[in-house]
């Protein structure tokens, strides 16, 4: 599960904007609904059957074999992207998603995710304004703890100046801040007994920091990019901010390679010092990086596809603060035809935990293969297609007790953008 929420997670930098972020996007790429232009979507990405959506470990299916149960699920996700023009100057951009999951004899894991980003800019000819505002709701299961399933809240916001040098070169100045909530509903917690309450008190803080982004165009669509940003996290709990509390300094450079050509997407390679309040804490001093890259080959669409990051990121329910994610996936996508193709993907993480009196480190592995059959595809990226697909999930822990797998098997449809 992991891997597939990391590409997710990256894909919208496989369609990274190539144009100034001082003009809106390109309206022949929407649908007119009045004022509003939208790329709507919808997709089944899986309906079918999942081995064990419990997640019960192998040594506790070991004991007990009746505690791995399965059950028939569906995954759908609508989607929309739009844009709206005030005059001949603002407008804003936005893109929401939610992820519905709903199984037939286990109503009581049905969840959802919902996803929501949108940008107002003003532009005033070579610089302009932004703010953003967004929402990120999620309850699928996180890859540092997959037994539980916490419901997690992100409330992020920004704002700055953007300042286009010339027609090769911009850049974006801002503050940005978020809050973050978590909550475990399956574990409710008594207001007269914090104890109770260690998801919240370990995950709810704040974050304030300010970032610069500048773009260069070297030849053709790829851009150079620059990203430098700092942040301050605060933990709302007196006890657990004395052990969490840190601050954090990014620096990436990367190219952006635009759509159209046969390389699409974006990557980016840095290096991140993660610093925490308490001494005793083990910190970050090294590599991060995001890559989401396609390669287009052949005249029926098929591509190959790789989406990996490094990174460091908080623990949600661990006695350590801090933990590496290192993973990616490779996939590939043939089509035999413009109607009949497969999918075949494979993908590796592993989490190292910083600090970890065991030396705790997980591995987690994935395999993907299917079939898939398109219906009709134009020019504006609006397609439809099924897809028949099976995928199996292989979590080893050097810890005892957390060894897991899974798998599922489902029909899958896309339509729209």
């Amino acid at each position: 599960m992991s891997l597939l929420l990391l590409v997710g997670a990256a894909s919208p930098a496989l369609l990274a904007q190539t144009i100034s972020p001082l003009d809106p996007p390109d309206t022949a790429q929407y649908l007119r609904w009045g004022p509003l232009w939208a790329r709507p979507g919808f997709a089944i990405s899986d309906l079918g059957y999942d081995s064990n959506v419990k997640a019960v470990t192998d040594q506790t299916a070991a004991q007990d074999p009746a505690l791995k149960v399965g059950a028939y699920f569906i995954a759908a996700t609508p989607r929309l992207k739009g844009l709206v023009l005030f005059g001949h100057r603002a407008f804003l951009t936005f893109d929401t998603s939610v992820q519905v999951y709903a199984y037939a004899q286990q109503s009581d894991l049905d969840y959802f995710n919902a996803f929501v980003n949108a940008r107002l800019t003003v532009p005033f000819r070579r610089f302009g304004l932004y703010g953003d505002v967004g929402f990120y709701r999620t309850r699928d299961r996180p890859y540092d703890a997959q037994s539980i399933r916490p419901l997690r809240k992100t409330y992020p916001l920004g704002a700055g100046l953007i300042v286009k040098f010339g027609w090769r070169s911009d850049a974006e100045f801002g503050y940005a801040q978020s809050r973050f909530t978590a909550d475990d509903p399956s574990d409710p917690c008594d207001a007269g007994d914090t104890s109770n309450c260690a998801i919240n008190r370990l995950n709810d803080r704040s974050e304030i920091g300010v970032r610069l982004k500048a773009r260069y165009l070297a030849f053709g669509r790829t851009r150079v990019l620059l990203e430098v940003s700092q942040r301050t996290i605060t933990f709302n709990d007196p006890t657990i901010a004395a052990q969490r509390n840190g601050d954090e300094r990014r620096q990436f450079v990367g190219l952006d390679f635009g759509l159209g050509g046969r390389i699409s997407g974006t990557f980016r390679i840095g290096h991140a010092n993660f610093d925490l309040d308490d001494p005793d804490a083990a910190g970050f001093n090294g590599l991060v990086a995001d890559i989401a890259l396609g390669y287009n080959f052949g005249d029926s669409g098929s591509r190959l596809r790789f989406v990996g990051a490094r990174d460091v990121r908080y623990t949600v329910f661990n006695l350590t603060p801090l933990y590496v994610y290192t993973g990616g996936d490779l996939t590939l996508f043939k089509y035999f035809s413009r109607f009949l193709g497969v999918q075949v993907g494979a993908g590796r993480a592993t989490l190292d935990f910083l600090g970890d009196p065991d030396g705790r480190v997980d591995k987690d592995t994935t395999a993907t293969l299917g079939m898939l059959f398109r219906v009709s595809e134009n020019s504006l990226g609006r397609s439809v297609e099924y897809s028949l697909r099976y995928t199996r999930w292989i979590i080893n822990s050097t810890e005892n007790g957390l060894d897991q797998n899974r798998g599922t098997i489902g029909f899958g449809a896309s339509f729209g953008y």
